[in-house]
């Protein structure tokens, strides 16, 4: 459906049809609020929905939205690097997650949840600028273009040596994922009473899920 759609009643409709026990949705906000408010008032139940990032990664949003039912909601989504498991993880790194942390804490007091996608930023540009841009200049003579790509191309980060938790080392020309990260991988989230936890992969894990949606709320088919 559109982003813009005024209307996903219709869609409501075969949802609930299919009596579905898991629902996969990528979604914005207000999409995701009109689709779970015409969900209550149709009356569809499920056993777990799972975000795909976008909408779902800014918890603040959803809770504005749904209130009480953006709890036990699910995110499949990159890490957030306050959330990565700093044990496994290259000691440089979780003072520098601290710094980010306290910096947006400063610049948004009282957010319940730190932005995922701010931590996604700053782990991606702490691996361009302490990894990657020294090689070019040292290595490819330079900050153009292409001495840019062929440092990262170089890149060779094991498991651990992001902030985000995985490693970085990118496809070649030619491959079928030719640029993408090959050591990256997401995680599945879920938000109960205001707070993010890892569910999946064992890696990362935080705690047991809460699967399917307890009894007694409001999309729960128990």
């Amino acid at each position: 459906y559109s982003a813009t759609a005024p209307d996903l009643s219709a869609l409501v409709t075969k949802l609930k049809r299919a009596k579905p026990d898991v629902i996969f949705h990528t979604g914005y906000n207000p999409d995701i609020t009109l689709l779970f408010r015409q969900a209550r008032e149709q009356g569809l139940k499920f056993g777990a929905i799972v975000g795909h990032g976008a909408g779902y990664g800014v918890y603040e949003k959803l809770k504005e939205g749904l209130g009480a039912d953006a709890n036990y909601l699910f995110n499949t989504d990159p890490i957030s690097i306050w959330l990565a498991n700093q044990k496994s993880m290259d000691p440089k790194l979780p003072p520098v997650i601290k710094m980010v942390g306290e910096e947006f804490d400063r610049l948004k007091p009282g957010v319940p949840i730190r932005s995922a996608h701010v931590g996604i930023g700053a782990a991606n540009a702490y691996v361009f600028l302490d990894d990657v841009l020294p090689r070019a200049i040292k290595k490819y003579g330079g900050v153009d273009p292409d001495a840019l790509r062929k440092a990262a191309l170089d890149t060779d980060i094991p498991e651990g040596g992001t902030m985000l938790g995985y490693g970085v080392k990118f496809y070649g020309e030619g491959e079928q994922y030719a640029g993408q990260n090959a050591r990256s991988f997401p995680v599945v989230l879920q938000y109960i009473d205001d707070k993010s936890y890892v569910v999946w992969p064992k890696s990362q894990m935080q705690r047991e899920t809460e699967l399917p949606l307890p009894a007694g709320t409001t999309y729960s088919y128990k």
